[in-house]
């Protein structure tokens, strides 16, 4: 028996052990089986989102929506990345530099 093998084994077993506890927790699930992934707060919230029964989603302008989630997934890409980049909002400027945020610009 291989290593590949085994593993799978191990994986098996480990599922069918708690089947019951990962069937209604997905983000347990991700973080058990694959350690090296880090999930991010609203990856945990749409992982949890998938479970819920009676679902009822409206969005005022989808639109809007997806293009605000598209935006935080290129930040994180690029926080991951290390680079150097700068996000404008009304609030003020926010500086990056390899990926780290090191100084906030306030609007009068």
């Amino acid at each position: 028996m291989t290593d590949q093998d085994q593993e799978k084994l191990n994986f098996k077993e480990r599922y069918e052990n708690f089947k019951d506890y990962y069937k209604n927790n997905p983000v347990a699930f991700v973080e058990d089986f694959c350690p090296d992934i880090k999930l991010h707060t609203y990856q945990k919230v749409m992982l949890n989102a998938i479970l819920v029964k009676d679902k009822f989603v409206s969005f005022f302008n989808g639109r809007i929506n997806q293009k605000m989630w598209l935006a935080n997934m290129q930040l994180e890409i690029m926080k991951a990345m290390e680079m150097n980049f700068e996000v404008w909002s009304p609030k003020g400027i926010d500086v990056y530099k390899k990926g780290v945020l090191i100084r906030t610009i306030k609007h009068k």
